[in-house]
C-alpha cells in the first residue's frame, strides 16, 4: 500500500483530519506524510524570533531552522492528536502563502502517496457547500483518492 498525504493548514481541524487519516492509514497499512506549509508571513516572524534568540545565544540560526519551526508544531499536533494511533509519519514543509494543488500533488507522487486528506472551506456564508478553488483542483488532477474534512 502507498503512503497517504495530509495537506495541515491554520483552519481548525487539523487534529480531526489528522486521526481520520490515521484511521485510513492504519486500515491500509500505510505511512502518514504530513505536509505542513509555512506562509511567508509566519515564516518572517520564525526568522525575526530565531534573530532575537541569536543575539542573546551569540549564534547565528539559519533559514532552514525556521522552517524546522513549522517541522517541530506539525511534528507535536501530530503527536497528540495521534498518541493513541499506531501509525508512522513524516513531516514536510516548505514556504509558501498559498500551497497550490500542483504542488501538493507533485509532493504526493514523489512520496508514493495514493490518498490525500485535506480541509475544504465554504466560499460563500450562505452554506452553498462549494469547495476552496486548491480542493477542487485536487480532486479533479490527483490520480488517487481524496477526503475531503469540511470544518
Amino acid at each position: 500500500m502507498e503512503d497517504t498525504l495530509v495537506v495541515l493548514n491554520d483552519r481548525d481541524g487539523g487534529s480531526d483530519l489528522l486521526r481520520e487519516a490515521a484511521a485510513y492509514a492504519t486500515g491500509a497499512d500505510a505511512d502518514l506524510i504530513l505536509y505542513s506549509p509555512l506562509s511567508e508571513e509566519q515564516f518572517e516572524e520564525s526568522v525575526s524570533s530565531l534573530d532575537q534568540i541569536g543575539r542573546i545565544e551569540n549564534k547565528d540560526y539559519s533559514d532552514e531552522e525556521a522552517i524546522g519551526i513549522a517541522e517541530q508544531i506539525a511534528d507535536s499536533l501530530a503527536a497528540e492528536a495521534l498518541d493513541d494511533v499506531d501509525v508512522e509519519w513524516s513531516v514536510v514543509t516548505d514556504v509558501t502563502d498559498e500551497p497550490d494543488a500542483d504542488r501538493i500533488i507533485d509532493l504526493a507522487e514523489k512520496r508514493g502517496c495514493d490518498h490525500l486528506f485535506t480541509i475544504g472551506q465554504q466560499r460563500s456564508p450562505t452554506g452553498k457547500a462549494v469547495f476552496g478553488d486548491t480542493t477542487q483542483k485536487l480532486i479533479l488532477n490527483f490520480p488517487g483518492y481524496v477526503t475531503v474534512s469540511m470544518n
